[in-house]
């Protein structure tokens, strides 16, 4: 009867919409039902769990993997950023100095009168820098005149006659950058002596105006050959342009593809990419030195194939369950849907069937549920030590203004409070004698530096939040930020676990450290001052000795080393030199030293004295012909400055012994003995008008023997010692006689007073008559 209604009553329908419709009805009765639903929650409970578990298996084997290989690999490249970045700030050095050498300024800004003369003192220079088994060549280059000084060449040339000529389209861009670093080629492309090289450009600046270049050129094969291989994982690097830099042709992947991979890696640490089909892990590191982004590869595909194995083998089970769920419930119901059948078939029989108002209303059967999971990226956390290095570097050299300083202090340093801060400056006693005692190779250093960077972040991390800068191989820098002292136990605070980290660095690493605090400051901008207090209380080590922590707080004030006094030490300590009396130097040098423990100075006073006294030893070595003393084979003057006073004195005396061994070995010289000849028949024969000819007549060799030879003894032409001889018995003649000074000028080979009065004047800087009134004893 009901069947009979719907029949007459409802409008026809076309057998495909009745299908649809049939379709919904059956899964609205068979949903409705208690044991099927238990049936597709079990199913889809189980396949879900094992799939899950499959691919929590697979992608957690996959981080694992990720880490394990990342951090060897991140620390392989830090080592090779180590490298590179101490090579190119080695050469920056050179370049700054050569950039203020008087011997440059004077070629730039010279006459053309003097510009030759300057450019061939320029070119030795260029020449003793280039001569570094690293550096291929130095240019200087005059912007104004277009002309160039390099070690290859003693005279100066135009950029036109130079044959190497590929960097002058980056001299443009040294108007807006204070350091460029550029690979180019060296001759001809593709043909042969063709040289690869990366150069460091260097501005050089008078009266804020770009005036000139410096050029360093590094060779290309011998640089990058100094970096640690990965065999397995090749390395590829790129400059700021997205250049590829290193290897010159890439094996492995194309160039095109490899380009593109590390463009989808973005500023990640590390990153897996597909490349041609193959999967890698991808490590990367950043020098802050060249901005250089460094990329190593390591292939997974080998790594991942049996783990794949067992995901895909899971996923399979997975599959094979749902099978089973649905089979399970097709049985199950399949007896419950034989009515719905019979009705389909007594409904098929009729060409009208009724609508949908005949069926029960449908249900959705599937609600889509989406929630978005919100977690940290690791890419800011791994970055961070290096952009915080960088950003602290940036503000001890003022590179950035206040806005930025202050907007990338509160990103990268978000976790620290607005709580006052401290600087600490680090050094490693005795450097160079530390790694060479051990036979640390540069690899080793730098491994026992990180090391070092742990144990001292480890030791203060549960009372401060701290961050450590690699200032140089010797020097490092901490900040830190106290997590429960306040101001005044700040610093005290410090320096007791300061104290504890030299003692745990001394045992682990046998490593001696001394270190300067600097004063609280508040906030980010005082970073600068604070640094240079920590410095200036290190400095003080001078006097304190190795392994002591120095707060700024507790130093006092020193005044300076005087002018007249530094005088009087080096004549004191020179002098016992060039009668090569070694007992009167260690004398000297011993008055020196208990002066200066007794009166103690401002340490950089010392140091710069010291540091002169060196130099004019070194004059004294060059000019008596010694041979190179091993002791000042390495000598810098930043070495110098991390030494205390013993370690000075033992330097000092070092140097003095070699000296007076070799002016003792120079004075059994028959070059020696004839230049004393010459002086003694000078001072004979000082009241007459002798001359070069007179004194080569006398030695029986030709004027220029003589004149040579005389020059490369003394350091002085026959005439300039002659005069000077004349100078001073004058000077006694004033000083002890009442002697007119026309008298005098005869008396000392003047036979016209004006000519000695001007000779004395150059000299002296005073009149012979103003002398007498200062200096008389008679």
């Amino acid at each position: 009867m009901v069947f009979f209604l719907l029949q007459i009553n409802q409008p026809t329908i076309k057998p495909g919409e009745f299908m649809n419709k049939w379709f919904w009805m059956k899964a609205k009765i068979l949903f409705s039902n208690k044991q099927t639903k238990l049936i597709v929650y079990l199913t889809l409970f189980v396949s879900l769990f094992i799939t899950g578990v499959g691919v929590f298996l697979y992608e957690n084997y996959k981080d694992i993997l990720d880490k394990e290989l990342n951090e060897p690999y991140t620390e392989l490249l830090q080592i090779n950023l180590g490298v590179t970045n101490r090579a190119f700030r080695e050469s920056d050095d050179q370049a700054v100095k050569i950039s203020f050498h008087a011997n440059t300024l004077a070629y730039i800004q010279g006459g053309p009168e003097t510009r030759q003369s300057s450019a061939a003192q320029l070119s030795s220079i260029l020449n003793t820098i280039a001569f570094h088994e690293d550096i291929h060549s130095v240019y200087v280059l005059d912007l104004k005149r277009k002309t160039l000084v390099s070690d290859q060449s003693a005279a100066s040339v135009t950029w036109d006659e130079f044959p190497d000529r590929t960097w002058v389209p980056w001299v443009e861009l040294m108007n807006k950058k204070p350091l460029l670093i550029k690979r180019r080629s060296f001759g001809a492309a593709n043909q042969d002596g063709t040289v690869e090289l990366i150069s460091l450009f260097r501005p050089i600046i008078a009266d804020r105006e770009l005036i000139g270049l410096v050029i360093v050129n590094v060779d290309y094969d011998r640089f990058f050959s100094k970096i640690y291989p990965q065999t397995e994982a090749p390395q590829y690097i790129y400059n700021l342009d997205g250049e590829l830099i290193y290897p010159k042709l890439t094996e492995q992947v194309p160039t095109e593809e490899l380009n593109k991979g590390i463009e989808a890696l973005g500023v990640r640490p590390f990153g897996e990419l597909k490349l041609e089909g193959q999967s890698y892990l991808a490590v990367q590191g950043f020098s802050d030195m060249t901005g250089w982004r460094w990329v190593s590869l390591i292939p997974l595909d080998e790594l991942l194939k049996n783990v794949r194995k067992v995901r895909d083998m899971v996923l399979l089970l997975s599959l094979v369950s749902i099978a089973a769920g649905c089979a399970a419930i097709f049985f199950y119901n399949f007896a419950a849907l034989k009515p719905v059948r019979r009705i389909r078939e007594l409904l098929a029989s009729n060409r009208a069937v009724s609508s949908s108002s005949d069926m029960h209303d449908l249900e959705a059967v599937v609600r889509k549920l989406l929630e978005e999971f919100d977690t940290r990226s690791s890419v800011a956390e791994r970055s961070l030590p290096e952009l915080r290095s960088k950003y602290i570097q940036d503000v001890l050299m003022r590179r950035i203004g206040s806005k930025e300083l202050y907007t990338k202090w509160s990103t990268y340093f978000a976790s620290w409070t607005q709580e006052p801060l401290l600087a600490a400056a680090v050094s490693i006693n005795r450097y160079a004698d530390w790694a060479a005692a051990a036979g640390y190779s540069e690899e080793d250093q730098l491994l026992l530096n990180y090391a070092l960077t742990n144990i001292m972040t480890e030791l203060l991390e549960p009372n401060w939040r701290v961050h450590c800068v690699q200032l140089d191989k010797e020097n490092l820098l901490l900040v830190v930020q106290a997590r429960k002292y306040d101001v005044p136990a700040m610093e005290p605070a410090l320096q007791e676990a300061t104290i504890a980290i030299t003692r745990t660095v001394m045992n682990y690493l046998h490593m001696s450290l001394s270190i300067g605090i600097g004063q609280v400051f508040g906030s980010v901008p005082e970073l600068p001052q604070s640094f240079e207090e920590a410095k200036e209380a290190l400095s003080f080590r001078l006097y304190e000795g190795y392994e002591r922590t120095i707060a700024y707080s507790g130093i006092k004030e020193r005044d300076r080393l005087t002018d007249a006094e530094a005088q009087a030490w080096k004549t004191d300590l020179l002098g016992s030199l060039e009668a090569a009396d070694a007992g009167s130097w260690s004398q000297a040098l011993a008055r020196w030293e208990e002066r200066v423990r007794e009166h103690p100075v401002a340490p950089e006073s010392v140091y710069a004295f010291v540091n002169e006294v060196i130099g004019d030893c070194s004059r004294i070595i060059a000019m008596r012909g010694i041979d190179r003393l091993p002791v000042l084979e390495n000598y810098t003057e930043h070495q110098l400055r991390m030494m205390d006073l013993a370690d000075l004195r033992q330097l000092l005396q070092q140097v003095a012994e070699a000296i007076v061994s070799g002016i003792r070995h120079h004075k059994t010289t028959k070059e020696y003995l004839a230049a004393q000849r010459i002086i003694g028949f000078m001072e004979e024969h000082l009241h007459e008008q002798i001359g070069l000819q007179e004194i080569a007549d006398y030695m029986n060799l030709s004027t220029s023997s003589v004149s040579s030879m005389f020059k490369l003894e003394t350091g002085n032409t026959v005439y300039e010692y002659l005069t000077k001889m004349r100078i001073d018995r004058a000077c006694a003649l004033l000083s002890t006689s009442d002697l007119k000074i026309a008298d005098i000028a005869a008396r000392v080979g003047y036979q016209n007073e004006n000519s000695f009065i001007r000779s004395f004047r150059k000299i002296k800087s005073v009149t012979p008559g103003k002398y007498r009134e200062a200096n008389k004893s008679y």
